[in-house]
């Protein structure tokens, strides 16, 4: 069984959580309406997300389909995406009032407010967008002002840039298609409204279909030629709840070149198709080519077992040992030097 201690560990927070929720409803839902929030509970509700982890952020926000929407973000951080999405798959169906969020969703409306930032007010809707897509990132870089950057720190400057993206194009987004960010206390030469950002980011997003695949090659250093094929957008908050790594380490016949031969190249391509339908609920991200071995990488949920239907479709792999190795891995790391 993949199981992990951190795994173990949230499981009772975050039911603990769900059978503290329905009476605090009533509470939040007043002081959203008046808008009057006492410290107690501001308190009450960090004390009970910090419970399942100190370093997951939440928010009430406008719902999309329901009234209001409660959000527990890893706010970027990789090892925490699964656990705020297993708390998000713990929480009651969303009714006509809540909904939950394991993500910051799009909400442009924030915009329009102000934020209050180490003291200071700072008006979203002096913010101003310059960006660049980079083509063979499949990203776009930001460059972020507001002309009170000044008066802030660098990391408040760069906390008020990401709230800000994430609100303006969904935290999912911002992860998927944003790669640099930057802040700046000068106005850029040429810069664009939030509107437009949006609209850079959503065609970029159209460009790659969900099943896109993309083929690395890599000139030797001093060793064998590598290929690889990855999933793109290589990204984990594709799938956030999948978050233990499966490696399969494949030899095959190879060429003088290291790679492999005509018919080993068929032979695995078999092979990987009867991988990929073994692995029911996992998925596979990735395969590498070196040296005479092809290691596929698959992710997994923390208390699922791939690990038996996939060892039982290698076993008559004729052409070497096969090696298989698992491990808790929420970032993502495995593969890290695969992402293009």
């Amino acid at each position: 069984m993949l199981f992990s201690r951190q795994h173990r560990n949230v499981g009772p927070a975050i039911a603990e959580f769900w059978r503290w929720w329905p009476g605090v409803r009533p509470r939040v839902e007043a002081a959203i309406a008046d808008g009057t929030w006492s410290d107690d509970l501001i308190a009450e509700v960090s004390g009970r997300v910090k419970a399942i982890d100190r370093e997951l952020e939440w928010e009430f926000a406008q719902g999309t389909r329901s009234g209001h929407a409660l959000v527990v973000s890893a706010a970027g951080a990789p090892r925490l995406r699964a656990v705020a999405e297993r708390w998000r798959r713990a929480a009651p169906p969303a009714d006509d009032r809540w909904e939950y969020h394991s993500t910051r969703q799009p909400d442009p409306a924030s915009l329009s407010a102000a934020l209050t930032v180490s003291g200071h007010e700072i008006k979203l809707t002096e913010l101003r967008f310059a960006c660049r897509i980079d083509p063979d990132r499949y990203e776009v870089d930001v460059l972020v002002h507001h002309p009170d950057f000044g008066r802030l720190a660098e990391p408040d400057r760069m906390r008020v840039a990401f709230l800000a993206l994430d609100w303006l194009l969904g935290e999912v987004a911002v992860e998927l298609w944003v790669g640099g960010v930057e802040v700046s206390t000068t106005l850029p030469p040429r810069t664009e409204s939030g509107e437009a950002l949006s609209a850079v980011v959503a065609q970029l997003a159209r460009r790659l279909r969900e099943t896109s695949w993309v083929l690395l090659e890599r000139a030797p250093v001093g060793g064998s030629p590598q290929t690889a094929a990855v999933r793109h957008p290589l990204k984990p908050v594709r799938w956030p709840h999948l978050d233990t790594h499966l490696g399969v380490v494949v030899p095959y016949r190879a060429a003088e070149t290291g790679l492999p031969t005509e018919a080993a190249l068929a032979a695995l391509e078999r092979l990987e198709e009867q991988i990929a339908a073994a692995a029911s609920g996992a998925v596979l991200v990735a395969h590498e080519s070196c040296a005479g071995r092809r290691t596929f990488h698959l992710y997994a949920e923390a208390g699922t077992s791939p690990l038996g239907p996939v060892r039982e479709v290698v076993r008559g792999w004729d052409q070497g040992r096969v090696r298989l190795r698992t491990r808790y891995d929420p970032g993502w790391q495995a593969i890290r030097p695969l992402c293009p």
